[in-house]
């Protein structure tokens, strides 16, 4: 008489694959969230220059549009990262960001401050990030990670705040500026403080 063995449970490795992936995603989704969203804060680096011969300088919309693009372009002239700042009826940076893998652009809108030390601070108001609902603190978050920013330029993400220490931006050696007014109705006025270094 013949013995039948019982055919032996065989494993759904599909199953088991598809467990698995679903965990690595969530576990990677809730890391890269958690750190995203943390607080940062980047400090400015940059010395404020002290001797100087001021003359002051006033510009339109256009005119700072040209400064901005000159000083980011050569902050990000070894960089793979592109990103813009611009003026218009507000302070905007634009750029790209990642997001589930995905690339999504961005538009952060900011509206920008006189100091009484001549820098400006950007205080961050509305965000569009395509039709994705993903908090300002979220994109500063990345921006101050992941893009190479001047050493003359601070970062709250925390307060959602950008400050320019334009004071700063000749690293104490060369020209640096100093904000006067900002007014950015119409064509813009915006009355700065050029601060020639003396030898």
């Amino acid at each position: 008489m013949q013995r039948h063995s019982a055919p032996k449970p065989t494993r759904n490795w599909w199953k088991w694959g598809f467990i698995a992936l679903v965990a690595v995603l969530l576990v990677t989704t809730v890391t890269v969230g958690v750190k995203a969203l943390m607080p940062t804060q980047v400090p400015a680096t940059a010395k404020v220059t002290k001797n100087t011969t001021n003359i002051n300088v006033s510009l339109n919309k256009k005119q700072v549009n040209a400064l901005a693009d000159y000083y980011v372009n050569k902050s990000l002239q070894n960089s793979a990262v592109k990103y813009r700042f611009q003026v218009t009826d507000h302070a905007l940076i634009s750029g790209s960001t990642k997001v589930l893998g995905a690339n999504v652009n961005f538009v952060l809108l900011l509206k920008p401050t006189v100091l009484s030390s001549g820098d400006v601070q950007l205080k961050a108001e509305k965000l569009s990030v395509g039709a994705l609902p993903v908090p300002i603190s979220f994109v500063m978050s990345y921006i101050a990670k992941n893009y190479p920013l001047p050493n003359w330029v601070a970062m709250d993400t925390k307060q959602e705040t950008i400050t320019l220490h334009l004071t700063a931006i000749g690293n104490g050696k060369k020209l640096s500026f100093a904000a006067k007014k900002i007014d950015l109705s119409g064509a813009g006025k915006f009355v700065f403080q050029a601060r020639i270094p003396k030898n």
